[in-house]
């Protein structure tokens, strides 16, 4: 990477170009693949045809050139910035979130709308007061009744009483259980969907929006800015289906084929191409796409993918072609019969001690442990505390996580039947099962892999576009390296993913001004002038900025060497301190973005992060940034 990939700005902050796949070509070839032509280097000719596209405001070309920043700025200027994530989704779109394994349930999904309250309201709390015993309770207290009075009439605790006078309605934060939902979203480089988190939830509000609907009857509504994954790259919805028009008169104007939910990898023909290409045996793709050797075979001969003999030996055979072949050797039954007897038993290659399978091992030692293990634990359930009854011996750390303890006695507790089959249910409750009881440390131990049938993504084309009308509308913040989940089956993509000071700790960093960018607000709201402030001013204003960040971080340094939790003590920082952001965006978006903020009119501040983006962007692409220029600085 080239030092001109990071440019550095105001005190502590920076922009850098953490990946692209733009070009000017790239502009040129997607104009052109209408006319099936290609070209592998520019001229004139392109120029001018970028300049055409530029100004007769033909977008699409240029959404096909995707920008990563990596940017470090002030809390108030990530603000400006995240402004410009408008794509947005309805409330009733479903989110696909997954277990252990990677497969999903009816029980497992979500719509937007549910996770919005989850995030912004919380969920019912199961311990709360019932509404009218509330009522009840705000009754008494209004007579001047004590809370122990009230407890012992209302047959409740204190500590609830107490609740309803703090004013708590019922609801207990979901933010955390949001954030610990595995998320479906696409691995963008192996076309193979993983597991993300939601980082935040967001509230957009009422929009216009459009119903699509696919070939196999999916639906989604959405803004006509939110971005799709296409056959073509990730594309704004208006764009990907040639949206012309507004409101009740759009309508679609370009076949489009959006990558939707996943179907496992071995019955992927792509997928399945993609490895012969690559050379790989049956037992290779088995093991990847998680199925069986034979699964793998029978679907390749279904796509008429299958190997050949020539495939399997790797060369001519030496016999191909010639005729009266044969061979000396004769064998009779009782020849044979005597091969068998000298390769039977122990005498055999194959002999492997006359022992079961390791894990019918582990399971008949663990039966013989059962009796001292029931004694050990006072025939008592580990899990619920029952006495006596059916008992089962668990393994704590379970044997598919780490063999090693598989016959250690200290691995091993009591529990009845009812909870075993609770703790195996899936993955995930053996081993939160494994960290309350805290016989080790089950988060050191290597991860397993993954249960289950790879899933890719498939394309399926757009049938219909049709106005819905105004709705609430909402968007997803996505942990990265892949910025997507997947809403009513659609891949769909989010722009931002954010440095948390609820996960790690927060940096000392702040924004002072230099004395120069002190200024003063003169005149009214949308017509206001900035002037410069007097030296010594602008130096007090520096020196009482430096003194707040200064109390501010030694109170928020405080209370988390005190134990409070840093998604709470990060509540004592201002906008001034510094955070750091990925933003994801193509050409089109991108010059939208510098039209607003590299301007006149713009914040200084988020205007120097726009010059430098647009320096980045301008080194990337010097013909069209041209064109842009040229054209009024307008995004077409």
């Amino acid at each position: 990477m080239t030092t001109s990939e990071r440019i550095d700005l105001l005190d502590h902050g920076f922009v850098r170009l953490d990946d692209a796949m733009a070009s000017d070509l790239s502009v040129v070839n997607a104009a052109r693949v209408s006319f099936a032509r290609r070209k592998e280097a520019m001229d004139e000719a392109d120029e001018g045809l970028v300049g055409f596209l530029m100004r007769d405001r033909h977008g699409s070309p240029f959404e096909h050139n995707a920008f990563r920043f990596h940017v470090r700025s002030p809390i108030f200027v990530a603000r400006e910035w995240f402004r410009h994530r408008i794509g947005c989704l309805t409330g009733e779109t479903d989110v696909v979130f997954v277990d252990v394994n990677g497969s999903t349930s009816p029980r497992l999904r979500k719509t937007i709308e549910e996770l919005w309250l989850m995030w912004s309201r919380g969920e019912r709390d199961g311990h709360a007061l019932p509404e009218e015993t509330r009522l009840e309770v705000r009754r008494l207290l209004a007579e001047g009744l004590s809370q122990r009075a009230i407890a012992r009439r209302l047959g409740i605790g204190r500590r609830a009483v107490r609740s309803v006078i703090v004013g708590a309605d019922g609801y207990r934060s979901g933010r955390a259980r949001v954030r610990r939902m595995r998320l479906r979203v696409l691995d963008e480089a192996t076309g193979e969907f993983t597991v993300g988190h939601v980082c935040d939830v967001i509230d957009k509000g009422v929009q216009p929006v459009y119903r699509l609907t696919l070939a196999d009857g999916k639906q989604l509504t959405l803004t006509e800015n939110h971005r799709l994954l296409t056959g073509e790259g990730w594309q704004t919805m208006r764009a990907a289906v040639g949206l012309v028009g507004d409101g009740s008169d759009a309508s679609m104007t370009r076949s489009c084929a959006l990558l939707t939910n996943g179907v496992p990898a071995h019955r992927n023909p792509e997928w399945l191409a993609e490895r012969r290409r690559e050379g790989r045996s049956v037992a290779e793709m088995a093991a990847e796409a998680g199925c069986s050797y034979h699964t793998i075979r029978k679907w390749l001969a279904r796509y008429d993918l299958g190997f050949t003999r020539e495939d399997r030996l790797g060369r001519r055979p030496w016999n191909a072609g010639l005729r009266g072949y044969r061979t000396s050797l004769r064998t009779t039954d009782a020849h044979r019969d005597a091969i068998r007897r000298a390769r039977s038993g122990p005498r055999s290659n194959f002999w492997r001690g006359g022992i079961t399978s390791e894990r019918a091992s582990i399971g008949r030692w663990t039966r013989e442990q059962a009796p001292r293990v029931h004694a050990s634990f006072d025939y008592t359930c580990q899990a619920c505390g029952r006495c006596g009854g059916a008992l089962h011996v668990h393994h704590v750390v379970p044997v598919w996580r780490d063999e090693t303890l598989a016959r250690e006695l200290g691995n091993l507790v009591s529990v009845c039947d009812e909870c075993h089959r609770c703790i195996h249910r899936t993955r995930a409750t053996e081993l939160t099962f494994g960290r309350q009881h805290g016989i080790v440390h089950i988060a050191e131990l290597p991860e397993p892999p993954v249960r289950g049938w790879k899933l890719t993504a498939h394309p399926v084309s757009v049938v219909a576009v049709e106005y819905v009308g105004l709705r609430q509308t909402y968007d997803l913040s996505v942990e990265g390296p892949w910025h997507n989940f997947v809403g009513d089956g659609v891949v769909v993509h989010n722009s931002f993913n954010e440095f948390s000071m609820r996960y790690a700790k927060a940096t000392d960093d702040f924004y002072v001004p230099a004395a120069e960018d002190v200024r003063s607000q003169v005149g009214k709201p949308g017509a206001y002038t900035f002037e410069p402030v007097d030296a010594e001013l602008a130096e007090r204003t520096r020196e009482e900025l430096a003194a707040v960040y200064e109390t501010a971080y030694a109170t928020y340094t405080r209370l988390v060497e005190a134990g409070v939790a840093r998604e709470v003590a990060r509540s004592a920082l201002p906008v001034g301190a510094y955070t750091e952001f990925y933003w994801t965006v193509n050409a089109r978006a991108l010059m939208n973005f510098l039209s607003l903020r590299n301007a006149e009119t713009a914040q200084r501040e988020i205007r120097r992060y726009a010059e430098a983006v647009e320096t980045l962007f301008a080194e990337r692409m010097p013909v069209t940034h041209a064109a842009f220029v040229a054209g009024g600085r307008v995004s077409p």
